[in-house]
């Protein structure tokens, strides 16, 4: 695995890195790692995700810039980070395009297998880990390749992220033994904790409390769940991005072992995001029905339509 991707990266010098959209953490701290790598190999690079980086990530972008497009160049190699699916790239038609001219495409994610993984020339995916950045650690640390303060911080960040904050039982003994060695390589986890965590706007306050407010909990099922219109969005002055996270704090409620987050996007579609703890649910499963994905314990799906709200009573139509 990490000789498959050693031989792409010392074989081209030409790469365009793509993120997945709604970028997260795990996905920006890869983008950022990996980018400086190869710059510092040298290498042409660019980085990109369809939307925008959230404000509460902004520390991590002093020496690095991600665009939003890319103009189909003379890349030599594709590499997909953290995607779950092609589609969640936000620019299908043009990987597809790149394959067929010869563009090798590499996947390196830890979301279950995927529409990804047909089109790739190599696939550097394991759903036992618990972020891409942690991936990417395991990557530098076996070819004896130098992690500088940036790059500590930013895989820090990555793992930080998808393990809420070492609270999710992904966070393993061995995910912190990586902490500790990327703390002593310089990551700054104080500035990963308080912007990541506690890096609240107020607008994002009122936000929360609105959809704290509108949380139902069906004891019955160990479900809970809350609806976001665009309405309540826009009323708060807040954005999509500042939605993130939300649906880990509805998990903690201790009636509930399912958090269940639904809101309507600016572009008329509804998004969901699942969270458990539980051992005997699959958010994975119950995302795919509805047309997404993810994984055992974090899920999400993205589907065309607009919430009702009529007196409480909530209908997707």
């Amino acid at each position: 695995m990490f000789e498959k991707l050693k031989n792409i990266l010392d074989a081209h010098n030409k790469f365009l890195l793509i993120g997945h959209e709604k970028p997260d953490g795990d996905v920006i701290g890869a983008l950022i790692a990996l980018g400086l790598y190869l710059e510092r190999e040298g290498k042409e690079c660019r980085l990109v995700c369809r939307d925008e980086i959230a404000d509460v990530f902004s520390f991590l972008l002093d020496k690095v810039r991600i665009e939003k497009d890319f103009l189909s160049g003379d890349f030599e190699a594709i590499i997909l980070l953290d995607n779950g699916d092609l589609k969640r790239t936000g620019f299908r038609e043009r990987i597809l395009s790149a394959k067929k001219k010869g563009v090798k495409i590499v996947n390196i994610d830890h979301h279950p297998q995927n529409d990804i993984w047909k089109i790739a020339n190599i696939n550097i995916a394991d759903p036992s880990w618990p972020s891409t950045c942690f991936f990417l650690y395991q990557y530098f640390k076996n070819n004896k390749i130098e992690i500088d303060r940036s790059q500590a911080t930013a895989l820090l960040s990555g793992i930080y992220y998808d393990t809420g904050g070492f609270l999710h039982s992904n966070a393993s003994e061995e995910v912190f033994g990586v902490t500790s060695e990327l703390l002593r390589l310089g990551a700054n986890l104080k500035m990963i904790s308080r912007s990541v965590t506690y890096s609240r706007s107020a607008n994002m306050l009122k936000l929360w409390g609105v959809a704290l407010s509108k949380a139902k909990v069906k004891k019955e099922y160990g479900i809970i769940l809350s609806v976001l219109t665009k309405s309540d969005i826009e009323s708060c002055g807040a954005s999509e991005e500042e939605i993130s996270g939300l649906v880990n704090l509805l998990g903690s409620a201790s009636e509930a072992r399912v958090a269940i987050l639904i809101y309507e996007t600016a572009d008329g579609r509804i998004k969901g995001s699942i969270r458990t703890e539980d051992n005997d649910f699959d958010a994975s499963r119950f995302a795919e029905a509805l047309g997404g994905g993810g994984h055992k314990k974090a899920a999400g799906f993205l589907i065309k339509g607009k919430i009702e709200d009529l007196d409480g009573s909530i209908s997707i139509i």
